[in-house]
């Protein structure tokens, strides 16, 4: 056949409507084609930032976090002393404590305040006192000599209680103080000391 005699068998085929319908079917598969892929390969890639975002956030939080709980060996064996059955080790730690600890470490105040409340032993409570007092600006510390003084019922621990609150004057002992003098309970020593105390905080 020749081409003339195929073009006029075939001339609908070639019409400008088809031809142009076709022509922009064709052009709409290519720039779909263009377009998505480049977005595809942006959705992968934020994709992998944001997981490598996260773990970089992880990390850090986990090296942040390890470093903040890390104590030393000699603040481990300082703990291990204070929290042992025997009140010897307990006493030698307090006394490692006042000797070589010049920071207000919270671990470890927070357990000789434990002490101060809760230990049976006079001795270990009177040197812990002295413990407490090398940060004389702490309020915690000073909240919590004033509750011990309250709730205090050892006499030498009183005595030693009173002159550190004496010594730090603090107004707020006075309440706990006038009990102490009031109280007929109290040892005359302790309420002689108590007495000095309250005339040293009101000056």
């Amino acid at each position: 056949m020749k081409l003339e005699d195929f073009i006029k068998d075939n001339k609908s085929s070639f019409s400008n409507e088809q031809m142009s319908k076709k022509a922009d079917a064709n052009f709409e598969e290519m720039l779909k084609q263009k377009l998505h892929q480049p977005k595809k390969s942006r959705v992968v890639y934020l994709r992998y930032m944001s997981v490598a975002a996260c773990l970089a956030i992880i990390f850090s939080f986990a090296f942040w976090f390890t470093n903040k709980d890390s104590i030393s060996k000699e603040e481990q064996q300082l703990l291990a002393n204070l929290d042992a059955d025997s009140a010897g080790k307990r006493l030698e730690g307090v006394y490692a404590f006042n000797d070589e600890y010049q920071k207000e470490d919270t671990r470890i105040i927070n357990r000789l305040i434990q002490i101060l409340h809760q230990d049976e032993n006079a001795n270990v409570k009177i040197a812990t006192i002295d413990g407490l007092l090398q940060f004389p600006k702490n309020e915690k510390i000073r909240k919590n000599l004033i509750t011990a003084l309250e709730n205090e019922d050892k006499p030498l621990v009183q005595i030693k209680l009173i002159k550190a609150l004496s010594i730090l004057r603090e107004n707020r002992a006075q309440k706990p103080l006038e009990k102490i003098i009031n109280s007929k309970q109290t040892y005359p020593i302790v309420k002689n000391n108590a007495t000095l105390a309250m005339a040293n905080i009101n000056k």
